[in-house]
């Protein structure tokens, strides 16, 4: 089998403007994706989807493609993900450079790392046709529940440990992906929570910054 890697990065951000240029360790936050999944050595093509000349500059000085920009009316505050990457992947059909499977990987996760796209993708392999998504965990289900509207707490009953989607991977085969047909099964991909954070909010960045600057003077000289 064989496999695209997508990062869809449109210039605009509500929560935080320029979000996908912040720097990060040195380096603009989507190119911490594209070394990612450059490394990680099991994508047959990288392309970056965006609306950003300057997006697109910083991800092909690192290896991903850039065929088009995306239209405006693609890179909208409410365009829904696969909306602007079905532009993109039919485009690459036309060009005769379809693959059996696509793995959508977002610039807002960059601890993400090589290893983690390598064990995803090898889950999707041994259980193709399915779709992996990656997910963390949360807390045990009875610390969860709901706030009634009188206000009250309701907790869940049962006490497995509970997961939630992380937005870091997800790989679908093509023609699902396409049709916006459901897998038969989706697998999860657990990753720790420490590289499972989502940059949303300048808080959220500047949480990342923190671990990064942690782990550089963690390391041996």
């Amino acid at each position: 089998m064989n496999v695209i890697g997508v990062i869809p990065a449109r210039a605009g951000s509500r929560r935080l403007p320029g979000k996908n240029l912040c720097r990060l360790g040195g380096r603009p936050l989507v190119a911490w994706t594209c070394e990612a999944a450059r490394a990680s050595g099991v994508l047959d093509a990288l392309y970056i989807n965006t609306d950003s000349p300057e997006i697109a500059a910083v991800a092909r000085a690192c290896g991903a493609q850039c065929p088009t920009l995306r239209p405006a009316h693609l890179a909208a505050d409410d365009t829904p993900t696969r909306d602007a990457n079905l532009f993109l992947l039919d485009l690459l059909a036309r060009r005769g450079a379809r693959a059996d499977a696509v793995m959508i990987l977002q610039p807002t996760s960059p601890l993400r790392t090589a290893d983690d796209i390598r064990a995803a993708w090898a889950l999707y392999e041994e259980h193709a046709p399915c779709a992996v998504v990656s997910v963390a965990p949360v807390a045990p289900e009875a610390w969860l529940g709901r706030i009634a509207r009188n206000g009250e707490f309701e907790r869940s009953a049962g006490d497995e440990l509970m997961y939630r989607l992380n937005g870091a991977i997800y790989i679908h085969g093509w023609d699902d992906y396409v049709t916006n047909h459901a897998a038969r099964r989706t697998m999860a991909y657990v990753m720790p929570a420490s590289r499972a954070i989502d940059i949303d909010t300048a808080e959220d960045l500047e949480h990342v910054r923190s671990i990064v600057e942690c782990a550089a003077g963690a390391a041996p000289a």
